[in-house]
């Protein structure tokens, strides 16, 4: 009698982990078939990790991070182009709807001088920052772009 108690509760509780794991994952047919899963969502606060171009100077996407915290501060490291070296810089942002724009001033310049730039990204909660496009601000003309600017879990 009390072998089949014993084997009476683990097939309970195989039938109610078997129906656990249907009900909280989603369902694809196919691999690239994702309609059925929820979007995967991403504060905009975090890691943010990719590479940035300069219009005026012709180079291979250069590294850059970004740290957005929640109190609305915001750091920047990006690799000096054609260098080992980084600048980092620091600042404030701003996200209205899915613009996420920053301002910020180098606390660690790679030149010896401040430099103030300003920047606006295309926020998505799947974890990119798209479109971005970045502008100094600090008397030189210099313009440029930011590519594959992705959440870092």
């Amino acid at each position: 009698m009390r072998k089949i108690f014993m084997i009476s509760a683990a097939l309970k509780a195989f039938a109610l982990t078997s129906i656990l794991f249907q009900m909280t994952s989603c369902k694809k047919t196919t691999a690239q078939d994702m309609s059925n899963c929820p979007p995967a969502v991403y504060p905009i606060t975090g890691l943010w990790e990719g590479t940035y171009q300069t219009d005026q100077v012709n180079h291979i996407p250069t590294y850059c991070s970004f740290i957005i915290y929640p109190d609305g501060t915001f750091m920047k490291k990006a690799q000096v182009v054609s260098s080992t070296e980084y600048e980092l810089t620091r600042g404030r942002w701003k996200l209205n709807g899915n613009l996420f724009e920053y301002q910020d001033t180098s606390i660690l310049p790679y030149s010896g001088g401040s430099i103030i730039n300003k920047a606006s990204l295309t926020f998505s909660n799947t974890g990119t920052l798209t479109n971005g496009t970045w502008q100094d601000l600090s008397g030189q003309t210099f313009t440029g772009t930011f590519q594959n600017m992705k959440r870092n879990n």
